[in-house]
């Protein structure tokens, strides 16, 4: 049995293998003498986001797979009340009263904190839950407009990221089945 089998729909699950196959390729090209440490390093870097994406990719297949809704209070009608309703030590920030309404996130909403949430509340993959936002943080050191400071991604982060991949495939075949 494939590890992936789990994965029904059958393009997920192609897209899924293709970006671990490639993962596998930078971590090998990384591996060679030749390459600069700039390079060495911007390779783990994607190496992270590519474990990363795929394991959000798996979780969030789960969670549809749940049958369950993540909601959010969304506003309608927001109307500022008059200045003499102003509370007490924050007279500079309106009141308002608005109309709340409960709505279902949609699928692009839904991101690894929610997903972390929900998984660590079903009771499902707590301990790797535990290990994913630290290394989420690391994948968001991808965005270029954030600062990147002196964080930069070692063999040793890869090799986690990569086992954390591992361990979430394993549990999600438990689960989806």
């Amino acid at each position: 049995m494939d590890a992936l089998d789990f994965i029904n729909d059958a393009e997920l699950r192609k897209t899924i293998e293709g970006s671990i196959e490639f993962t596998y390729a930078l971590l090998e090209e990384s591996k060679r003498k030749r390459n600069s440490r700039l390079y060495q390093r911007e390779t783990y870097r994607v190496i992270v986001l590519y474990a990363v994406s795929v394991i959000e990719a798996v979780l969030l297949y789960l969670y549809k797979k749940s049958g369950e809704e993540m909601t959010f209070a969304d506003y309608k009608f927001v109307q500022k009340l008059p200045p003499e309703f102003r509370r007490v030590g924050s007279e500079a920030s309106a009141v308002v009263v608005a109309v709340q309404k409960i709505q279902n996130k949609a699928e692009h909403q839904i991101g690894i904190k929610e997903l972390t949430e929900f998984f660590k509340k079903k009771g499902w993959m707590a301990k790797e839950m535990d290990r994913l936002l630290p290394i989420n943080d690391l994948r968001n050191t991808f965005h270029l407009f954030k600062p990147r400071g002196e964080r930069t991604c070692s063999i040793r982060q890869v090799e986690a990221s990569l086992k954390l991949l591992v361990d979430v495939i394993e549990r999600g075949a438990k689960i989806g089945s």
